[in-house]
């Protein structure tokens, strides 16, 4: 684990899991937790813990997101994209540039998410989902909880029976830019060698 670490995603101009049982929905909570971690495969991933989901007590659930790297698919950045505007930050300064993420910019963040409780039984994983707020609003508003579960059992959908905590307002600064220290992470925490964001699009095929 590696708390410290610091990494820089380019997303200008790319189109946007323990605690009391969660049911199936769309929750807002808050990143309370973030390291980076290696795959088995070599790669580098951040792993985020969301907790203080709304009246769920001390729920806490695990997700984490590969960072990039030389063989990054164009996908990816789609999903950091939307993870950032899960945060809260705006279309300003996700497209300021080169940006610089570390533990500061994602702990105590706001989390829009969709949560599905896996059958560790079955060998089915948890799914969770970092979503953009406007996307987490449409999908929330039309989901129906399963007749099976607490929430689908009411008349009600399960949208409208979670309450929803405003925002966090936004910092005057954009406190994702910073220093150019590369563009992922490596051994021990240190960053490679500084990339252009025309250099990173042309090698992920946006160009």
């Amino acid at each position: 684990m590696d708390p410290n670490f610091s990494f820089q995603l380019n997303l200008a101009g790319v189109a946007a899991a323990g605690g009391k049982a969660l049911e199936e929905g769309y929750y807002k909570g808050t990143i309370v937790d973030a390291y980076a971690a290696q795959n088995s495969n070599g790669g580098h991933r951040l792993v985020l813990k969301i907790s203080n989901f709304e009246g769920m007590g001390n729920a806490t659930r695990t997700t984490s997101i590969t960072i990039p790297n030389e063989n990054t698919k164009a996908g990816l950045l789609n999903v950091w994209r939307a993870a950032f505007e899960s945060m809260g930050y705006t279309a300003a300064q996700i497209d300021s540039g080169m940006l610089t993420i570390n533990r500061d910019v994602v702990v105590n963040r706001p989390a829009h998410i969709y949560y599905k409780p896996g059958d560790r039984d079955a060998g089915i994983y948890d799914e969770l989902k970092l979503l953009s707020p406007a996307t987490w609003e449409v999908q929330k508003t039309s989901f129906t909880a399963p007749s099976t579960s607490a929430l689908g059992a009411s008349t009600t959908p399960a949208a409208a029976a979670i309450s929803t905590p405003a925002a966090a307002p936004q910092a005057p600064t954009n406190p994702l830019m910073g220093a150019t220290l590369g563009s992922a992470p490596v051994a021990n925490g240190a960053a490679p060698q500084g990339q252009t964001p025309a250099a990173l699009r042309q090698m992920l095929g946006m160009n």
